[in-house]
C-alpha cells in the first residue's frame, strides 16, 4: 500500500518572514540586482503561492513573460518549510532555476536567517551506469563509434563526481556510445547492485533525500507518478516524497504524459534488450562472444530475427493501407486496427512472443545474478505491453481470436497498471525504426486520481495556460480540463509588464492564399522575404511542419545573403548561440523552437509563424480524443483543436519580446485568423501587441521603434 504523504508531512512552520517582506517595495533584491524594479505582479503571484502552500489547495497561475515568475514561486515555496518538488519542461530550465535562481534566494534569504537546501534531479538517462560501463568495456562488443568514443569516456569516469553526461562536452550529443553506458529504469538494478553505494544515482537521490527544494524535469516527475502505483499494488517511486508540486511551463504536462501512462514497443526497445542481454550474460561467464558459444545465443539469435520479421510484416501491411495513411508533411503515426493483425502479422507476433519467452526463462533460471534476472523483468515487461497493445486494438465486441488470445493470463509485470483507462493504440513506420503503442485518450482523470488527490497542494504556472473565452476573461477552463483540475482550484492571471501596443506589432497576411492552396508556399516565401527586408534579419521562421521548414528554408537559401539556417543542422543550443552572436541572422525551425527559447535582445526582432499550429488531425490520440468529445455531444474543434492552437500561438508570440528594452514584429502568414469565425478567440488570447494589417503598417511600425534598439 502506497504510503499517504500527509504522514510525511513537515511539522506546521511559521516562517520568519513573509513574501511581500522579500518582493515588496523595498526589496533586498534591489542591493542584489543591478537595476532590480519592484513588481507588483510578481508580488501579486508570490502571495497567491503563498496561500495556495498555506491552506494545501491546487493554483493556477498565468504569468505572462516578464513577470519573472521563477522567483515569485521560488521564495514562497522555500519559507513554506516544506518538501516542494519544482517541475519544468527542460533540462535548460532545470540549470537555470538550480545554478542561477536558486543561489539568487540564498543570499537574499541569508540576511533573514532563512536556509536554503536544494538539489537538481535529472532523469537516469543523464548519468552514467557503472555496471553497465564495465560490462561494456569488458564485453569485447565495441564496434565503429562506440570504439572511437570510449577512450573519452574511459577518462571522464575515473574524474566525474556526478556522473552527469552534461560534463562531457567533447562527446557529440548523438554518440551512440553513450546510449550504452547510461542508467536507466530498465538497467537500474537497485541495493543488489555490485556498485550500488557508489553509483551516481543513488547519490543523487540521497542529496534530494536530504534537501527541501527539489527541482526535476516534468519527464522525471511523471515517471515518478507513474510507478507510484504497481500492479502488484506496491510502492515504488523515482523521487522523495513531497508536499507541494509547482509545474513550471505548465502547458505541456498533458503531451508528455499521455506518453508515460501509454505503452510503447519499438524495434530499439526490443535492439537494446538484446545488446543489454549479450554484454550481461558475458560478463556473468554466461556467454562467450568470441566463440559465439553459450546457452542463451540461440535464443538471441532467433529473438533478434523474429523482431525484424514481425516489424518488417507490420510495416507491410501499413505501407498497403497508405491511403489512410498521412500526407505529405503529417505525422506519421495511424491507427492500429483489428484489421492489420493479417494472419502473417499474427504469426511472426507469435514467434517473436515464443523467443522472447525463452529468454525470460532462461534469464529467470539464472536469477541468482541479479543483472540476468534484471533482463528477466525487462522481457516480461516487454512481452506485457506487447499483449497490452495487441489486446488494445481490437475491438471488445468481437469475438474472434486474436494474439495472445491462447493466454490465460498476461505475463506478470511489476510496470504500473494502465488497463482500464480508455486508450488508442497505434503503429509509427518511419524508414529506419518502427513503433507500436497504446496512448490514454483522457488523462483528467488519471491525473485527477493520482496527482491533485493525492499531493495536499498542485501549482500549475506558465505564461500560456489560460484562452480567451467570449467577451469575458481569460478563462482555465481548457487547461483545468485536460489536466483534471478539482473545482476549488484558485485560479490567477498576472498580465506581463511589457508595453505591447508601443513595443510589439503583430502583422496577420491577410492577402495571401490559404495554407491549403498549393499558391502559399511560393507567396508565403515572398512575404517572409518582405518581412527579413523590413527588419534586416533577426529572424526566427517558425513553421508547424518539418517539409514545411525544409521547403521554406530551400527556397530562401538562393533568395537572401543574411545568415540563414535550419533546425537541425547542429544542436539546439549551438544553433542559438550562432543566432545570437551574428545579429542579423535566420533561423527556420519546427515547433521545438516555439517554446522554451530565449534570445533577448536584437538578434530576435521578428518572428514569423507559417501557420495557426493546429495539431494534426490524423493523429490517431488527437482523432480518438475529438471522437471522445463527439460522443458527450460537443465540438472537438471547438473545444480541443481551437484552445491548443491558442495556447501554442501564444507560446510562439512569446519567442519575440523578453526584455523591457526588447522590440520587433510578430508576423502570422494564416489568414484564417481573420477569415474565421473561431479566429477572434485566436487573436484574443495573444498580447495586446499593435495590429498591423498591411506591410506598410508593419514598415511604419518598424521604423518608429528601429532607433530605440540597442543595435
Amino acid at each position: 500500500m502506497s504510503p499517504s504523504l500527509d504522514e510525511t508531512r513537515t511539522a506546521t512552520y511559521c516562517p520568519p518572514v513573509r513574501v511581500r517582506e522579500v518582493l515588496g517595495p523595498g526589496s533586498p533584491l534591489s542591493r542584489l540586482l543591478a537595476g532590480y524594479e519592484h513588481r507588483p505582479a510578481q508580488l501579486d503571484m508570490a502571495e497567491a503561492v503563498e496561500a495556495a502552500i498555506s491552506d494545501d489547495r491546487p493554483l493556477f497561475v498565468e504569468a505572462g513573460t516578464g513577470t519573472g515568475k521563477t522567483l515569485a514561486y521560488l521564495i514562497p515555496a522555500i519559507l513554506s518549510g516544506k518538501k516542494v518538488i519544482i517541475s519544468t519542461a527542460t533540462r535548460a530550465l532545470q540549470e537555470q532555476i538550480f545554478t542561477k535562481d536558486i543561489p539568487l534566494v540564498r543570499d537574499v534569504l541569508k540576511a533573514h536567517g532563512v536556509p536554503v537546501n536544494a538539489a537538481l534531479m535529472k532523469g537516469l538517462s543523464n548519468y552514467l551506469c557503472k555496471r553497465r560501463f564495465q560490462e561494456l568495456r569488458t564485453s569485447g562488443e565495441t564496434h565503429g563509434q562506440v570504439r572511437r568514443w570510449l577512450p573519452l569516456v574511459e577518462q571522464w569516469a575515473k574524474e566525474t563526481e556526478t556522473g552527469d553526461r552534461a560534463e562531457l562536452a567533447g562527446l557529440p550529443e548523438d554518440a551512440e556510445i553513450w546510449r550504452e553506458v547510461q542508467s536507466s529504469s530498465d538497467t537500474r538494478i537497485g541495493a543488489e547492485c555490485t556498485y550500488f553505494d557508489e553509483c551516481h544515482v543513488t547519490e543523487m537521490r540521497r542529496e534530494a533525500e536530504r534537501a527541501q527544494i527539489v527541482v526535476v524535469n516534468h519527464h522525471l516527475f511523471l515517471a515518478d507518478l507513474a510507478l507510484r502505483t504497481g500492479r502488484s499494488g506496491d510502492y515504488a517511486s523515482a523521487i522523495p516524497n513531497y508536499d507541494v508540486v509547482i509545474f513550471d511551463e505548465a502547458h505541456q504536462i498533458e503531451d508528455i504524459a499521455t506518453d508515460f501512462f501509454g505503452v510503447r514497443v519499438s524495434t530499439a526497445r526490443i535492439d537494446s534488450l538484446l545488446r543489454d542481454s549479450i554484454r550481461t550474460l558475458t560478463s556473468v561467464g554466461l556467454l562467450d562472444v568470441v566463440v559465439g558459444s553459450g546457452q542463451a545465443r540461440p535464443i538471441l539469435e532467433l529473438s533478434a530475427e523474429a523482431s525484424q520479421n514481425f516489424f518488417f510484416a507490420l510495416s507491410a501491411v501499413v505501407a498497403a493501407g497508405a491511403r489512410s495513411g498521412p500526407g505529405p508533411g503529417q505525422d506519421t503515426r495511424r491507427v492500429l486496427t483489428r484489421e492489420d493483425w493479417t494472419p502473417e502479422v499474427t504469426a511472426a507476433l507469435g514467434k517473436l512472443d515464443t523467443c522472447l519467452e525463452a529468454l525470460q526463462r532462461y534469464a529467470e533460471s539464472k536469477e541468482d545474478e541479479e543483472a540476468v534476472a534484471l533482463i528477466a523483468r525487462r522481457t516480461r515487461d516487454l512481452r506485457s505491453d506487447l499483449q497490452d497493445i495487441v489486446q488494445g486494438s481490437k475491438p471488445a465486441a468481437r469475438p474472434e481470436r486474436a494474439p495472445f488470445d491462447d493466454d490465460p493470463e498476461p505475463p506478470p509485470s511489476d510496470k504500473p497498471e494502465k488497463r482500464g483507462e480508455a486508450r488508442i493504440t497505434w503503429i509509427d513506420a518511419r524508414d529506419r525504426s518502427v513503433a507500436i503503442g497504446a496512448s490514454p485518450i483522457d488523462l483528467g482523470p488519471t491525473l485527477r486520481s493520482r496527482l491533485f488527490d493525492r499531493v495536499p497542494c498542485v501549482i500549475c504556472t506558465s505564461a500560456t495556460l489560460a484562452t480567451a473565452h467570449g467577451a469575458g476573461p481569460p478563462s482555465f477552463h481548457f487547461a483545468r480540463a485536460r489536466l483534471g483540475a478539482p473545482r476549488n482550484t484558485v485560479e490567477l492571471v498576472v498580465p506581463s509588464p511589457f508595453d505591447y501596443p508601443s513595443r510589439a506589432a503583430l502583422y496577420v497576411a491577410r492577402d495571401l492564399p490559404e495554407p491549403s492552396d498549393p499558391a502559399f508556399e511560393q507567396a508565403a516565401t515572398a512575404r517572409i522575404l518582405e518581412l527579413l527586408d523590413v527588419t534586416q534579419g533577426g529572424a526566427f521562421v517558425l513553421c508547424t511542419s518539418s517539409r514545411a521548414m525544409r521547403a521554406f528554408h530551400g527556397a530562401l537559401r538562393s533568395r537572401t545573403r543574411l545568415p540563414l539556417m535550419i533546425q537541425g543542422e547542429a544542436p539546439k543550443h549551438l544553433l542559438l548561440s550562432r543566432f545570437r552572436a551574428a545579429g542579423n541572422a535566420v533561423l527556420v525551425a519546427t515547433m521545438s523552437f516555439w517554446v522554451g527559447v530565449d534570445v533577448p535582445g536584437h538578434a530576435l526582432r521578428l518572428v514569423i509563424l507559417d501557420k495557426i499550429p493546429f495539431a494534426v488531425p490524423t493523429d490517431p490520440v488527437i482523432q480518438a480524443r475529438s471522437a471522445e468529445v463527439e460522443r458527450n455531444g460537443g465540438n472537438p474543434f471547438a473545444q480541443l483543436s481551437v484552445p491548443a492552437a491558442a495556447i501554442t500561438l501564444k507560446q510562439g508570440f512569446g519567442r519575440l519580446l523578453r526584455t523591457q528594452k526588447d522590440a520587433g514584429i510578430v508576423a502570422l502568414l494564416d489568414r484564417r485568423v481573420v477569415t474565421k469565425s473561431y479566429g477572434r478567440m485566436l487573436l484574443g488570447s495573444l498580447p495586446p501587441a499593435r495590429r498591423a494589417s498591411s506591410m506598410e503598417a508593419v514598415r511604419e511600425f518598424w521604423a518608429g521603434v528601429s532607433g530605440t534598439l540597442d543595435g
